[in-house]
């Protein structure tokens, strides 16, 4: 056997549902300028990035941690630097194959194997194990993977642990005194006189198609406007295709009358499209003269 041969990699813990789609989403795909989508309930793969890498960080210290002998504090954070480098990272997209599951444009392809790339793929995806799965995965994965010799912990174990027990102990000797602390009393504010005056119409905006802007964002600007005019707005969506290369067809539905439809590769693309339509739809774009 080939002692240069890398060990085969802990079992890769499995996403499910619309998380998938946030995590092998680049940002390629997405609309230059556009806001976070509201309607997801993580984000993008940018923000699940921020998440685990602090996670990855905090659970591959634990396991160094916990090593036996002990490694000295410095050895700690040279073992930690060394495992997370982008070079070993690179090593772990490759054996879980993430890359091959990525969505991304062509002008994208050539990017991937940056530094920045290996570090936004893997950590988005263990921010996205953290968020749906708890630290409890997380550090029996990233202790295998770090360690041949980790043995993985039971959840017992984690509650048991006198790290936890200590802070605990803390919160029971503290929490009586802050409970018996009567909050203040606020009396409740007046009821009002009458309905409120209703909102001005918005002033009148220049052309979003003119030259001098031609990446406006229709999604918050059509927001706004039927906010201000007091019109109630729904983007249903619906997804096909596989989960790795579908696409998501949103409408936007206005007090119950669909104005507009749109398709693409994640949902803010198809959801800026029937924002786009539904703008021109009610007449709201100024006319060219």
């Amino acid at each position: 056997m080939d002692i240069s041969t890398p060990p085969p990699l802990p079992t890769l813990p499995k996403l499910t549902g619309e998380i998938i789609l946030e995590v092998f989403t680049h940002r390629s795909l997405r609309f230059p300028g556009a806001p976070i989508d509201e309607d997801s309930e993580h984000g993008d793969n940018e923000r699940l990035a921020v998440l685990g890498e602090k996670v990855l960080e905090a659970a591959v210290t634990d396991t160094l941690f916990r090593k036996r002998p002990m490694l000295k504090g410095s050895d700690i954070e040279k073992r930690r630097k060394e495992l997370l480098s982008a070079k070993n990272i690179e090593q772990w997209i490759v054996g879980y194959k993430l890359r091959d599951k990525l969505r991304c444009s062509p002008d994208a392809v050539q990017t991937l194997q940056e530094p920045l790339e290996i570090l936004l793929l893997f950590n988005s995806y263990v921010g996205a194990v953290y968020a749906t799965q708890g630290m409890h995965v997380i550090v029996n994965w990233v202790g295998a993977l770090v360690d041949p010799d980790y043995v993985p912990a039971s959840q017992s174990d984690v509650d048991m642990d006198p790290l936890y027990n200590a802070k605990k102990f803390k919160l029971e000797q503290f929490s009586p005194a802050l409970a018996a602390t009567p909050e203040p009393m606020i009396p409740p504010p007046p009821p009002p006189l009458g309905p409120p005056p209703p909102l001005p119409l918005p002033p009148m905006m220049s052309n979003p198609l003119a030259p001098a802007q031609p990446n406006t964002a229709f999604l918050p600007l059509f927001n706004q406007t039927a906010n201000q005019r007091r019109m109630f707005v729904e983007y249903p969506a619906q997804f096909s295709g596989p989960a790795h290369a579908g696409k998501w067809n949103v409408k936007c539905v206005v007090n119950g009358i669909e104005k507009g439809s749109g398709a693409g590769a994640s949902k803010q693309l198809a959801k800026e499209e029937a924002a786009r339509q539904a703008y021109f739809a009610m007449g709201w774009a100024p006319r060219s003269s």
